[in-house]
């Protein structure tokens, strides 16, 4: 790697310039462009953009409070953040197609490189709270960097894969536009990494399909498979107001990325009556009819108010969460499961359930749906200790066609 002072007045340099943010709706905008004007067009974005967001973020590592910056787990990532700045600043920047074809290549080990950052990074957070250097009083501090890596990260991602996927050559379909223009997306519907009709009640039926399986195969008994194939897919599906029955509810999306937060609330809830379920069986008196009164249920709805707006709600009667608890759910460090360090290996960011028990799933899902929606406040929970929790997901769907 380049020598030390050289690198880090570079990385000084670039942490002083202004990030320039793209969001979800600026990404279907595109669609509209020719593939090679796309390429030139972030090919340019990505070679000046991508440096200031990088070396920002090796600044927020260095300067990470209560020994955060000297974990080897941190250390680790800044290092990945390090060699993917000097991959970039060092590679002259791209013109002409052939020039780009080679940047891409260049994008594409950064991408491999970080797939790993959220596992390896919430290893390192946990390390430190086990050795009590975390704890409810530094919290706060931890969660405004972590919420800002974070989300940083994930636009950046995203925005790299569907750069990635521009080099990729569709098979061509056509549709019509608004005004009967005709344009192309690939044979899937997809443009780039977006699927531009998403089934929500196919990803939702898909999180509750890998639920079931997680509880397969950590040996989970026969009660709890009824609580998931009984009780959730008892999905009512309403239109609007006059009630009328629509199984098809598409929207532009992401889809790995909607699915990680159907999957991670779904699976709250599956934990929330499992719990309950053995709490009730475990309480004095005559456990059988106890357990017999206790019914465990989760609902599952969703409903367009509008040609904009749909809301998901995910209902269970499950244990609940502690009034003094509600506001840790968002915290990074928060978790009520166990975990095997020995057993957590890095894995990309999509691998099923690589993060559980770090308490990252609601953090994160909050981020990915805040991008997809550029808005904040897309997850509301509502929660009372021993009688269950309602979370509300409001998913916008954009309009993909080109507005002449």
């Amino acid at each position: 790697m380049t020598n030390f002072p050289y690198l880090y007045n570079k990385i000084f340099d670039y942490g002083l310039k202004r990030v320039s943010h793209l969001n979800f709706v600026d990404m279907l905008r595109m669609i509209h462009m020719k593939n090679s004007n796309r390429i030139k067009l972030t090919s340019t974005y990505i070679y000046n953009e991508v440096p200031i967001r990088l070396a920002q973020r090796v600044r927020d590592l260095n300067d990470l409070p209560y020994g955060l910056s000297k974990n080897h787990s941190v250390n680790k990532v800044r290092e990945w953040y390090l060699q993917s700045f000097m991959d970039i600043v060092e590679h002259p920047m791209p013109v002409v197609i052939d020039e780009m074809y080679k940047f891409k290549e260049v994008i594409e080990k950064i991408h491999d490189r970080h797939a790993s950052t959220l596992t390896t990074m919430s290893r390192g957070i946990y390390e430190l709270k086990r050795e009590g250097l975390i704890n409810d009083i530094n919290s706060p501090t931890i969660q405004t960097f972590l919420n800002r890596f974070y989300t940083n990260r994930t636009e950046l991602r995203i925005l790299i894969e569907q750069y990635l996927s521009f080099f990729v050559e569709p098979c061509k379909t056509n549709y019509y536009d608004k005004n009967g223009g005709l344009h192309y997306t690939n044979k899937n519907n997809e443009f780039g990494t977006i699927n531009l009709e998403c089934n929500l009640l196919d990803i939702i039926n898909k999180s509750i399909h890998d639920v079931q399986y997680i509880c397969n195969k950590n040996l989970i008994d026969v009660d709890t498979m009824n609580i998931i194939t009984t009780n959730i897919n008892s999905i009512n599906i309403h239109q609007g107001d006059d009630n009328k029955c629509k199984k098809v509810i598409t929207l532009p999306s992401l889809e790995p990325y909607l699915y990680f937060i159907f999957f991670e609330i779904i699976k709250n809830s599956v934990k929330a009556v499992i719990e309950k379920r053995d709490m009730t069986s475990k309480s004095g008196g005559n456990m059988m009819s106890e357990r017999k009164i206790y019914e465990p249920s989760i609902k599952i709805s969703i409903n367009t108010i509008s040609s904009t707006d749909i809301i998901v709600k995910i209902d269970d009667n499950g244990i609940g969460i502690k009034s003094d608890d509600i506001h840790k759910i968002w915290y990074y460090s928060f978790s009520t499961s166990p975990i095997d360090m020995a057993k957590i290996i890095e894995e990309s960011d999509f691998n099923i359930t690589p993060l559980s028990g770090f308490g990252y799933g609601l953090p994160i899902a909050d981020i990915y749906m805040n991008f997809l929606n550029n808005s904040t406040g897309n997850i509301k929970i509502n929660s009372i200790y021993k009688e269950g929790t309602s979370v509300i997901i409001f998913l916008k769907k954009y309009d993909y066609y080109p507005q002449n």
